[in-house]
């Protein structure tokens, strides 16, 4: 189960040698596909008991992910060869993530992932196949939002992040649910990275700035009631407050509140996410990308990424990012 060039890639994290950017950059996207490929098990399941979670946390068998990596990968390399203008072609990342889907169609895709991805390919330019999605509304669901956190690597600022996740977000996405959610995880990715892990998180802080970020008032209403869960609500409580099904506006709220819940412990934050069920593996994907860009990648559990699928390609490509990030981050 394991391979030599994973351990090398682990072993190396926890090197004075290397530095802070490349250790949150290979954190941030090797947390997306823990928590993603951790989570799928748990999809779908009101609750998930501490039992079946041991059980899952200790097998030994092949942790696989889901499209929410599979999309994240694209978005990574599309950033990564954008030589050096950092931005985002839409027409191109519309082709790519439908290329994507077309590959691996087994990864778990939505319903309306697949017909808009299947229209692109077909020749409907990716605008009108992503506005007459869900009868003409378009999607207001969680898929932007899940794959945006390389973004955080690239981006020059909290506002650079922001528009860079709204570009990223509408080819698939024209509901604005759909686009804020990817527009906050993104600035969240980014804020993250550039915290400190060696001194507490000011949470109020990052929720203050999280609010002065956002446009509409109901997404601030939602940071609001994250703010009123922080310490004392359980995964069950979190879920009945904030809502764990696929739609941006209940599980991109709920992935954060599970970060600013264990910011410096990404398998607590892994580990809550799970309990609080629904999608289970968007939301644990998103939370644990908060909190390892945060500590970087030598605090996920070495054995869950010995077992996790392409972890040694993931780590390469994150490398490639690092080498994108700005000096202060």
């Amino acid at each position: 189960m394991q391979h030599r060039p994973l351990l090398l890639l682990t072993r190396a994290a926890h090197n004075t040698c290397m530095s802070d950017s490349l250790r949150k950059a290979r954190g941030l996207l090797l947390g997306v596909a823990v928590g993603d490929a951790l989570g799928a098990a748990f999809e779908g399941h009101r609750s998930v008991d501490g039992d079946d979670l041991v059980r899952q946390e200790r097998a030994t068998t092949r942790l696989r992910y889901t499209d929410d990596t599979a999309l994240t990968l694209v978005l990574a390399r599309h950033l990564a060869a954008r030589s050096n203008l950092v931005s985002v072609d839409e027409d191109a990342l519309a082709t790519e993530l439908a290329r994507e889907w077309h590959r691996e169609p087994w990864r778990g895709y939505g319903a309306g992932s697949r017909e808009i991805f299947e229209r692109i390919l077909t020749g409907t330019p990716w605008r009108q196949a992503s506005e007459d999605c869900f009868g003409g509304q378009g999607s207001y669901g969680n898929g932007a939002a899940m794959r945006v956190a390389p973004i955080a690597l690239v981006a020059t600022g909290p506002s650079h992040a922001i528009e860079l996740a709204r570009r990223s977000a509408v080819v698939t996405h024209a509901h604005h649910h759909g686009r804020h959610g990817a527009m906050l995880q993104a600035c969240a990715a980014f804020l993250a990275l550039n915290s400190d892990p060696g001194t507490p998180l000011d949470r109020q802080a990052f929720l203050d700035h999280l609010a002065r970020t956002v446009e509409r008032t109901d997404w601030r209403t939602r940071l609001n009631t994250v703010r009123t869960l922080l310490d004392s609500a359980s995964p069950a409580v979190a879920a009945s407050h904030l809502g764990n099904d696929a739609a941006a506006f209940t599980s991109v709220p709920l992935a954060l509140l599970a970060f600013l819940q264990y910011p410096d412990q990404p398998a607590e934050t892994i580990r809550y996410a799970l309990r609080a069920g629904g999608d289970t593996d968007t939301i644990a994907s998103m939370a644990a990308a908060l909190t390892t860009a945060r500590t970087g990648i030598q605090a996920l559990p070495s054995a869950w990424l010995e077992r996790l699928e392409q972890a040694t390609e993931i780590g390469e490509l994150a490398d490639t990012l690092a080498e994108r990030m700005s000096p202060s981050q």
